[in-house]
């Protein structure tokens, strides 16, 4: 009885050993697939955009009307057709109507890991360099002036992107849930809820806090800024980002100022 007894704790320690030492292999693996799937959903986000422009000759705005939508509007509202949810934009339609509080799946990144729902909020960042003409019309290096609720846009591809579209970002993750803020797909470019990045050019390498940096490096919440708009990267080795031509880009935080400043500069400054 006593070795039957000695065989079954063995086993059980063996057991509790093998766990251990695969948990962080498994965790690995998750935090792959997830940044997969994060890559995937971005790539159908860019591939909307271009299909959005081919439709109408030309980008929406950052915040405005556009198309069949005669009040202003987020980008995110605006592109609802071109991600399937055509049911949902109807509602937007009218003034006053929308639902706000809905579930975009090409909005929610898989590798954000928070655990609030995704009611209402985004994780895919527009470009307030792209997006805005404000923001078309300020030098690389400079900051934008203070933003409006209401940002007009004048982007077109291939015509705005003078550096060429697989060398512009259009969209950039963002956390859904930020301290007691987070991003919200029909918020005001002003907000503290905005779906927008870019407003500030960088000084210094990718930080965790530091609002002259390039974007923020795996922020924790309380770290995690609403203000001045930044990107924010779900890991400590890259950001990811799409494409005016439909490809997913990441960036290290090692990259240059100055090529990360112009990547959201479409329109090349001199």
């Amino acid at each position: 009885m006593d070795s039957r007894r000695a065989n079954v704790v063995l086993c059980v320690i063996i057991i509790f050993l093998v766990i251990t030492l695969a948990i962080p292999f498994i965790e690995m693996a998750r935090v792959r697939a997830a940044k997969q799937t994060t890559i995937d959903t971005l790539k159908h986000l860019t591939l909307a955009l271009e299909v959005c422009n081919d439709t109408h000759g030309k980008l929406p705005p950052a915040f405005d009307r556009f198309a069949n939508i005669d009040y202003p509007c987020s980008l995110h509202v605006h592109l609802l057709p071109f991600v399937h949810q055509d049911e949902m934009y109807r509602g937007y339609l009218q003034k006053g109507g929308g639902n706000s509080h809905a579930i975009v799946p090409l909005y929610l990144a898989a590798s954000d890991t928070a655990t609030v729902p995704g009611n209402g909020i985004q994780n895919f960042a527009g470009n307030l360099r792209v997006f805005s003409k404000k923001g078309l019309d300020t030098n690389w290096e400079k900051d934008m002036s203070e933003l409006a609720a209401v940002e007009p846009g004048a982007a077109m591809i291939p015509r705005t992107f003078q550096i060429g579209t697989s060398n512009s970002v259009v969209f950039a993750t963002k956390y859904r849930q930020c301290g007691s803020g987070g991003s919200h797909f029909t918020a005001e470019p002003n907000s503290e809820f905005a779906a927008f990045f870019g407003q500030n050019a960088a000084r210094i390498p990718a930080d965790s806090s530091n609002p002259r940096a390039t974007f923020q490096l795996a922020p924790n919440q309380v770290e995690c800024l609403a203000r001045p708009l930044m990107a924010q990267s779900f890991t400590d080795d890259v950001l990811i980002t799409g494409l005016a031509d439909g490809s997913v880009r990441t960036f290290k935080p090692t990259v240059d100022v100055v090529v990360w400043n112009r990547a959201l500069q479409p329109n090349a400054w001199p």
